[in-house]
């Protein structure tokens, strides 16, 4: 039998093919698998075999660098954090930095801090005290304006006319309108975040979901009183009312779990601190108490009732050991929890102390808002820093009114609608809320103001 010649050598060139094929299919493996290890090798040898090379990296940055690169990866957070005479270095540095552009800067901080945390509150102090201010005006609602709320570039604000709005804070056009359906229902406070707004508006406290098109997903009540302030934590909400008691809500469950009879007036202002299960109120009668938020036990009584001053607003201060409160009278108040005493008390003018709000990432500067229109920041021995007017400028030429706006609000979308317009010389403040670099404050004819500091 004959064999065909043709047919061997194609089969020949099919199994040549074949084993070319599988050579190559291997060589390419190998290669992917060498890139990939040498890939990994280099990976581990950056983050942690090169730990001397980060720190003569690190040595030679400012202790404002310094806070950024730590939360970069773990391994350079770790290099940062376990290195204290980096920090040391780094604020030296930065001291002599900001005496030179500041000749008369004196800057006072708890020696408590942290290096991180020292090295962030001094250059904040800084913009916010030395810093030049830029500031913009717009009309944020028909009505008074008696709370607002400041996040990164998210403002959120509630008014009388039973409506909340949030802005943008760089364009300041209005992103989302949210309105009480019950009749006669002023915003009197609020909280939010990414996912929901909660608000205490009339006798109920109102949540919507941001996600679902602003649709309410509770409604908590359950009584006639009239609320006064509102306070939030990751599960409940506590609420100030007409009858000296304070209402503590589940969240998510909507029942009220629990009622704190605290004073013999309502309830104005209300602030809680969470790791220590410490609910503080003040109170229409003049008296501020400290709650344990769990069992209602009265922890502290630290003033008395007083028919001539209201509590008109509380905030509580670094690690919960410190509790400030300003009054009716214009009196500025700081007690140590921890020895039931109070530290210092200040009182600068007669007017009403509205509102008082702490840094929240370097709780050192304290900034209240009055009645006279005017913002003062504190630092917390109770020396007074700074005093401006929102409606104050900068700018000497006339170029400055390009930053007051009034924005035109839609009732559905983005409003991109502006017209200029002179600030009033003196509005009163009703809230206020401070940033790292800005200050937002709310006022009784509907507007809002956002200062910008910068060195």
């Amino acid at each position: 039998m004959m064999h065909n010649p043709g047919i061997k050598s194609s089969k020949g060139h099919l199994q040549l093919h074949a084993n070319t094929k599988t050579m190559t299919g291997t060589s390419t493996s190998t290669r992917t698998e060498a890139e990939a290890k040498a890939k990994r090798i280099g990976k581990v040898s950056w983050g942690g075999a090169a730990a001397d090379v980060l720190l003569h990296i690190f040595a030679r940055l400012p202790a404002a660098s310094l806070a950024h690169v730590s939360a970069v990866c773990t391994s350079w957070h770790n290099v940062v954090v376990n290195c204290s005479f980096l920090w040391k270095k780094g604020i030296e540095e930065q001291e002599k930095e900001l005496k030179f552009r500041f000749p008369k800067l004196d800057i006072t901080l708890t020696k408590e801090l942290d290096s991180k945390t020292r090295a962030i509150a001094m250059r904040q102090r800084v913009h916010l005290v030395h810093g030049t201010m830029d500031s913009r005006w717009w009309k944020a609602h028909p009505s008074r304006v008696d709370c607002c709320r400041m996040n990164m570039d998210t403002i959120v604000s509630g008014s009388i006319d039973q409506t909340i709005r949030v802005w943008s804070a760089t364009s300041l056009h209005c992103l989302e309108e949210y309105k009480v359906p019950k009749p006669k229902s002023a915003i009197v406070d609020l909280e939010f975040d990414l996912n929901k707004i909660v608000a205490a508006a009339g006798t109920e406290v109102w949540i919507w979901n941001r996600n679902r098109g602003g649709r309410v997903t509770h409604k908590m009540g359950g009584h006639s009183l009239r609320l006064y302030c509102l306070g939030c934590t990751e599960s409940e909400v506590a609420v100030g009312c007409a009858d000296g008691t304070a209402r503590i809500y589940d969240l998510y469950g909507g029942r009220c779990s629990r009622i704190l009879r605290c004073h013999s007036a309502a309830v104005s202002t209300l602030c809680i601190q969470e790791e220590m299960q410490l609910l503080a109120s003040g109170s229409r009668d003049g008296s501020v108490q400290v709650c344990d938020s769990s069992s209602g036990d009265i922890v502290a009584r630290l003033l008395r009732p007083n028919s001539m001053r209201e509590v008109e607003c509380l905030q509580w201060g670094r690690n919960g050991h410190f509790l400030f409160a300003g009054t009716s009278v214009g009196r500025l108040c700081c007690w140590d929890i921890r020895k039931q005493s109070i530290l210092w008390q200040e009182c600068h003018d007669k007017s009403v102390m509205k509102s008082l709000h702490l840094q929240e990432y370097a709780p050192e500067t304290l900034v209240t808002g009055s009645m006279d229109g005017r913002v003062r920041m504190w630092d917390s021995s109770g020396k007074i820093l700074k005093t401006f007017r929102p409606s104050d400028s900068s700018r000497a030429d006339a170029s400055a009114e390009s930053s007051w706006s009034e924005t035109v609000v839609p009732l559905r979308g983005v409003s991109n609608n502006s017209s200029v317009m002179v600030p009033p010389k003196q509005a009163p403040i009703l809230c206020v809320r401070v940033g790292s670099t800005r200050v937002l404050t709310s006022h009784t004819d509907g507007s809002l103001a956002l200062c910008q500091f910068q060195i």
